[in-house]
């Protein structure tokens, strides 16, 4: 699956996929034989540019009302040869871009192809983003497509050398923008991911994988600072709120969360990331991210304790959302609102009793308390009151943790 030969895989499908009249065009117009067949599967002609503006304007103000412009120019694809499987298939979307189900078909075969790192960066130098977000508001309303977009995009933006989420600083070193740099293409792109969230609240696999392209876009960070002002944590903990208890969407929310709840270190990196940082200027400077940040502080730890008392046996869970609780403690301000936060100082100590192999868990978690007890140390009001409340509490086991915090 990783050779040039991938495309010629699906070409059967396509080809049947173009002969059927049942395929949606765009604005609900049906496909039809002499249509499909005036156009050459094989063209060399130049491809079309990324959408028509005013279309994607109209999905991404939806959005933000700051998302109100995109250049024209924000990728034109012209005369890309067949050499290989991602000029292929991005040929096949283009030449298609109004082919519903040729769309959703050539993104259910990219992260495949995506997996291999050479086609990665043959993806990101083309601006495959582009014709993912193209499709994306050229159908608004189809929750398939849009799923296999978000799936792309996990791909797209996966650190080169590493896997998705990596949690430390040198993948951010390691990440470039999946957006063309030196445009406003970055912020209107990921105002149509979070309208598609917005519009699909209900879906919940949609949610789980929209949330996991989170986790990898905001490892750059002006991407991730774009995220945050556009109302990427917001959609984290609707996301949360909306499927409470589904494993994957609280995983992938609280993945994502990790690196949405702390400001973004200044970074020394050269050309592409600094040229886009620019495009922030819109929105508003690094205060207005800190205002966003400081406003979801007491949602969010509310939505992890919540997290953490439905899926008290699952690991993976717990750990990240120790990383969450953790990195909010980084800092001080927030000290007072996780210790007034209901069960969240049991449930870390919980988490510690439960599961002593896992090291990130225990070291996020007693750092987090440690941060805390720090600050109830320095505060003898506040101390008294907060260890009168837990005088008569204990960990509870396992089989209790289910219902002991059912006030929640």
């Amino acid at each position: 699956y990783l050779t040039s030969e991938i495309p010629f895989v699906i070409l059967p499908q396509i080809l049947c996929a173009v002969q059927n009249d049942e395929f949606c065009i765009g604005k609900g117009k049906t496909c039809n034989n002499s249509f499909i067949k005036s156009r050459s599967l094989f063209s060399q002609k130049s491809l079309l540019s990324l959408t028509n503006s005013s279309s994607l304007v109209a999905s991404a103000s939806r959005c933000h009302s700051s998302s109100t412009s995109i250049d024209n120019n924000c990728a034109v694809f012209e005369n890309l040869p067949w050499t290989n499987a991602i000029y292929c298939v991005a040929n096949w979307m283009i030449a298609f871009a109004d082919v519903r189900g040729i769309q959703v078909m050539c993104m259910k075969v990219l992260p495949f192809l995506l997996e291999n790192e050479e086609h990665r960066i043959t993806a990101q130098r083309i601006g495959f983003a582009d014709i993912v977000l193209r499709a994306m508001v050229y159908f608004p309303n189809n929750a398939e497509l849009h799923t296999a977009a978000f799936h792309t995009l996990v791909l797209l933006a996966r650190p080169l050398g590493m896997k998705e989420g990596m949690l430390f600083y040198i993948s951010m070193l390691n990440s470039s923008s999946i957006f063309n740099v030196g445009s406003s293409c970055s912020k209107c792109g990921i105002a149509v991911m979070l309208d598609s969230m917005q519009r699909f609240a209900t879906n919940e696999f949609l949610q789980a994988m929209s949330c996991w392209s989170m986790v990898n876009i905001a490892l750059v960070p002006p991407q991730k600072s774009m995220l945050v002002k556009l109302g990427g944590i917001s959609a984290a903990a609707d996301a949360m709120l909306e499927h409470p208890l589904s494993a994957e969407v609280q995983f992938r929310s609280l993945f994502a969360l990790i690196n949405l709840v702390v400001p973004s270190a200044p970074t020394i990196n050269s050309g592409s990331l600094s040229d886009s940082s620019s495009n922030m200027d819109s929105l508003g400077g690094e205060s207005v991210l800190v205002d966003i940040i400081d406003d979801s502080i007491e949602q969010v730890a509310n939505l992890v304790v919540v997290a953490m008392k439905n899926f008290f046996s699952s690991e993976s869970i717990l750990n990240r959302a120790c990383l969450v609780l953790y990195n909010i403690s980084l800092n001080e301000s927030y000290h007072s609102t996780l210790i007034w936060t209901p069960n969240l100082y049991q449930m870390l100590e919980w988490s510690i009793v439960n599961f002593p192999t896992d090291i990130t868990l225990q070291e996020s978690a007693e750092g987090t308390l440690v941060r805390l007890n720090q600050t109830l140390s320095d505060n003898d009001e506040m101390r008294l009151s907060f260890f009168s409340q837990l005088q008569n509490q204990r960990i509870p086991s396992a089989a209790e943790c289910s219902n002991i915090f059912s006030d929640t």
